[in-house]
């Protein structure tokens, strides 16, 4: 969640920019979600996190648990249902930020491709040394020359996720 809201926090200023943050959480949230007020196109009206609220940065909370107020479904199941609900031209002003669990991003990928929306994916890894030297932290990648190795501490971990999951 902290990447999410520091990318919130560094646009919630900037007209050219209108947000919608989706997170998601197996286990309670570290916030105690509230009724969001923001008016946004989601179908699905979910509870929000309170700092989203006051930056006026709308917010969709999803889990599979019976959480009170959150989408009932994967953080995907909330976006795709936000995406669906954008017209051609809107859509193709949408550029997706995500960190997470493996899983999860790759699904974030395939929605992303089958919109055709530029998507960004932070990965986790083990990094032994942190500074490159261990190469303990690699990922393959897509590159115009083939396939290549990145290490996640040095090249990343920021990566453009149709270079790392097909």
């Amino acid at each position: 969640m902290p990447p999410m809201i520091a990318v919130a926090q560094q646009i919630k200023n900037n007209n050219k920019y209108n947000p919608f943050v989706v997170l998601g959480s197996e286990v309670p949230f570290p916030f105690t979600p509230k009724a969001s007020e923001i008016s946004n196109t989601c179908p699905s009206k979910t509870y929000t996190m309170p700092i989203l609220e006051e930056w006026n940065v709308a917010c969709g909370l999803a889990s599979l648990q019976d959480f009170e107020g959150v989408y009932k479904g994967y953080v995907t199941d909330l976006a795709k249902e936000y995406l669906d609900t954008l017209s051609k031209e809107d859509l193709s002003q949408v550029e997706v930020y995500s960190c997470g669990p493996q899983p999860m991003l790759e699904a974030l990928a395939k929605l992303a491709r089958d919109y055709n929306l530029p998507c960004q994916v932070s990965l986790e890894e083990y990094m032994a040394c942190a500074v490159g030297g261990c190469a303990g932290c690699v990922v393959e990648v897509r590159t115009d020359d083939g396939p290549a190795m990145k290490r996640v501490c040095v090249d990343g971990p920021v990566f453009d996720a149709q270079t790392v999951f097909q």
